[in-house]
């Protein structure tokens, strides 16, 4: 039960901004009827949709059968790492992804808006049997385990893709610096 309240709260503090951002917008529209205010008001209302849609899959339950079709996966990351300035290459050969997989890549592109809160750039280069993840930011994916006492929604994403990742077959093999960024490879066991 602990893990689904903080994944709430989780939830609640990703909308926080764009939602406090429409209604100070629409505040400001009512007193000065600037209509420079109102792409202000769709842009954070345009925002706070596609974290929803982002969140509603990343925490929907699927069927272990479930392909997610490979362009779905790369519009719904790209979308969402937009919105924190972070640019995202999708590379694979596969037109579907098993959903474990997708779920593992969903996880990773949410922890990359907190370890890249200035922005950055991602590439993840997917096959079914692997993940290699190149990012460059000034944080790293630190996948160490710790007790569930200590979870917050600060380190629940975290705490969801290690349960991910046990649960489909996948290990870290390497979360290595290297010439073109910090690199994460993510392999199925």
């Amino acid at each position: 039960m602990q893990t689904e309240n903080v994944l709430i709260a989780r939830i609640c503090h990703d909308l926080i901004t764009p939602c406090n951002a429409i209604n100070l917008g629409l505040e400001a529209y009512e007193m000065s009827e600037d209509k420079g205010l109102l792409s202000c008001i769709r842009d954070s209302a345009s925002k706070a949709n596609v974290i929803l849609k982002f969140m509603r899959e990343l925490f929907l339950s699927k069927e272990e059968e479930y392909m997610y079709p490979a362009s779905f996966i790369q519009k719904l990351i790209s979308e969402f790492l937009r919105i924190y300035n972070i640019s995202c290459n999708f590379v694979t050969n596969n037109k579907d992804l098993p959903c474990s997989l997708g779920q593992v890549i969903l996880y990773d592109s949410a922890i990359m808006k907190e370890i890249m809160p200035m922005g950055g750039k991602v590439m993840f280069n997917v096959s079914n049997d692997y993940i290699n993840i190149v990012y460059s930011g000034d944080g790293i994916i630190q996948l160490d385990t710790f007790p569930p006492e200590e979870l917050t929604y600060k380190n629940v994403l975290r705490f969801k893709l290690l349960e991910q990742l046990r649960d489909s077959g996948f290990s870290v093999n390497s979360s290595i610096e290297g010439g073109e960024g910090k690199i994460m490879e993510i392999r199925k066991a």
